[in-house]
């Protein structure tokens, strides 16, 4: 029997419905005034480095073209921006062209003029995140992480220089920053004084980065973090504060916190002085019911209880309307934001075709235009350059699913599968293994233009994209009440998306209940240092001996034995804390390296498979969907 864990309803945030002034429906949140000023704003996220398009869709060819595009047909002040994790270690990041790293070639063909800073920039280490900042073509954003020493406290422009003077992000491209402006829609002139004035629209941009990056980036960090989410806030607030001080009126957040209701909740716990919200980290797609989406795509929870839901609209503590937005990433979706402003700065009205803009041929087509020679050119070279690992491993009759919305929620059979490689490497006395769902970044199959699935080749590359932080297994011995402890943190927020969601090796049963307390967890300086509170989700827990035989953990929610110890494989990420696993439990567990790889430990698996007469196809491994996972997993 694989994991028997049952994912909740996503639990949501009061919204308020409607989402617009002049150009959709009257929404009495918005300002009455005349608008006088109009901004477009053209947005992403998450981009990851996926450069290469499956079948009608993605891929920098397309999505260049897309943004181009919506910028020529805007006719108004119009700003490109991202909210973090331009780039991670995708299989294209490995690649150089013509001696340039082929992705931040890609993204310089964007024409991003200011992105966020997110986690996974940080996954290839501090030295390598600095060398891609300064090859930018723009400037990044933070305000929530501090720098000292290194090489990345050389090229971050600290808050005290700019003091009373915010800069223009246009001179800063390759810094980081902790906020800047933008000249939308017009030109940059020096005048008399020497000083730089905007013969358009100014707007002023601020960064934010998650307050949990150590937990969440796959290496150590050094830099500072907020304490806890209301410094974080305090910090965001403190460069409303000084744009609003210089008479900047029209403010866009670019925000990476992993989750839309997060920056939701810094409008709705006090956040004044931004009029919007670009959200980044958690692949959030608002949309409304009558936005095209890709396949078998669907609007974020969320937008179950707002209509419309892109824009989201809060009103902040001051009063004033801030429109929260945010897209898919992997080069999927454009958002595309436009608005209109009264002589104050408030926003007055939504255009009616604000949404987000898929990223395939029909968009391509309906805007009139074709893939970027430029970027296409790109995308095949790297395509080519990736060719190589295109070898075929085994076959799968079904469709492996590593989607975000099912890896992070619920079993699946890539899960199952991944989580068995790990087992089967690590070998006794390990007899099971956990891992997170939010390792597993691609599915290996395919999926139409009607959501149908369908298996095929393994490749070497089908494992690169999956499996892309390729981190090291290692073997856990630790006693009963740290197992209890980790799974119960990999519980935390069960059904809403979370990357610490378990994915659990065969012979291991899991019963949890989700309406249960969730275990809240001791944080300094970013850190997991502890438990605050346990949790007391997990009803049952049995997992198998080495020797054979089963093991219960846990019977009617107590644990029997804590001190007992048991071994197990895992992630060396995981087992250092990441994500929040293993939670202040550094001195009660012995970690040893086992010297292989995920890619590799589920090659060598399928091929020990394949030899033996075993894997056929991967019957064992059969696909399911969301309704028929529901009456395999179970919750009490």
């Amino acid at each position: 029997m694989k994991s028997l864990a049952r994912s909740s309803a996503i639990p949501l945030i009061g919204i308020l419905t409607g989402c617009a002034g002049t150009g959709k429906a009257p929404d009495p949140r918005l300002s009455a005034a005349p608008a006088d000023r109009r901004l477009v704003v053209l947005h992403a996220s998450d981009l990851e480095g996926e450069l290469v398009g499956n079948g009608e869709s993605g891929g920098i060819a397309r999505f260049v073209a897309v943004v181009e595009a919506l910028r020529r047909s805007a006719e108004v002040p119009t700003i490109t921006v991202a909210a973090g994790d331009t780039f991670m270690p995708a299989p294209a990041l490995q690649v150089e062209l013509d001696g340039a790293n082929a992705v931040s070639a890609a993204n310089a063909l964007v024409g991003l003029e200011a992105s966020a800073l997110g986690n996974h920039e940080f996954d290839k280490g501090e030295d390598f995140l600095a060398e891609r900042i300064r090859a930018a073509g723009f400037p990044y954003l933070t305000a929530t992480v501090d720098f000292e020493g290194g090489s990345l406290d050389a090229i971050d422009v600290e808050n005290e220089a700019i003091a009373g003077n915010t800069p223009w992000l246009a001179e800063h491209p390759g810094r980081i920053l902790p906020r800047g402006l933008l000249c939308a829609g017009g030109t940059l002139e020096r005048g008399e004084s020497g000083g730089l004035r905007c013969t358009g629209l100014t707007v002023g941009v601020i960064g934010a980065t998650t307050e949990t990056l150590r937990t969440i980036s796959s290496t150590s960090v050094t830099v500072g973090l907020p304490a806890d989410f209301a410094a974080l806030r305090r910090r965001v607030q403190e460069q409303a504060d000084a744009l609003a001080a210089e008479g900047v009126d029209i403010v866009v957040l670019l925000s990476h916190l992993q989750d839309v209701r997060r920056e939701i909740a810094l409008v709705d716990e006090g956040l004044t002085g931004v009029d919007v919200v670009v959200s980044g980290g958690g692949d959030d797609r608002l949309a409304d019911p009558d936005d095209r989406l890709l396949g078998a795509d669907e609007p974020h929870a969320l937008c179950a209880e707002a209509r419309p839901c892109y824009p989201l609209i809060r009103t902040a503590a001051d009063g004033r309307p801030v429109a929260v937005v945010a897209t898919d990433g992997q080069l999927r979706y454009v958002g595309k934001l436009g608005l209109r402003f009264d002589a104050a700065g408030v926003i007055a009205g939504i255009d009616a075709d604000a949404g987000p803009v898929p990223v395939d041929d029909r968009s391509v087509a309906a805007l009139g235009t074709g893939p970027d020679p430029a970027a296409a050119a790109l995308e095949a070279r790297v395509r080519g350059a990736l060719d190589e690992a295109r070898t075929t491993l085994a076959q799968s009759r079904d469709f492996l699913d590593g989607e975000r919305e099912s890896v992070r929620n619920r079993e699946t059979n890539l899960g199952n599968l991944a989580a068995d490689s790990m087992a089967w490497a690590a070998g006794r006395p390990a007899a099971f293994a956990l891992r997170n769902g939010g390792g597993i970044r691609a599915s290996i199959g395919r999926i139409d233009g009607d959501g149908e699935r369908t298996g095929g080749a393994i490749t070497r590359l089908d494992l690169r994209e999956a499996f892309r932080f390729d981190n090291e297994i290692v073997l856990v011995t630790a006693p009963h009440r740290v197992l209890v402890e980790t799974l119960e943190s990999a519980l935390r927020g069960a059904g809403t998306g979370r990357g610490h969601f378990p994915q659990v090796s065969e012979g291991v049963e899991l019963v949890y209940d989700p309406a249960a307390p969730e275990q809240v967890q001791t944080i300094v300086d970013g850190e997991v240092v502890g438990v605050e509170q346990p949790g007391r989700r997990i009803r049952r827990l049995v997992v198998p001996e080495p020797a054979g035989g089963r093991r219960v953990v846990v019977e009617a929610g107590r644990v029997l034995e804590p001190e007992r110890p048991i071994s197990f494989a895992t992630l060396s990420y995981l087992a250092r804390g990441g994500d929040g696993w293993f939670p202040g439990a550094a001195d009660a567990i012995e970690i040893r390296p086992l010297g292989v790889h995920e890619q590799q430990a589920l090659a060598d698996f399928l091929a020990d498979r394949a030899a033996s007469g075993s894997w056929n196809e991967g019957a064992a491994y059969a696909d399911f969907d969301a309704a028929e996972a529901k009456r395999i997993l179970r919750r009490q």
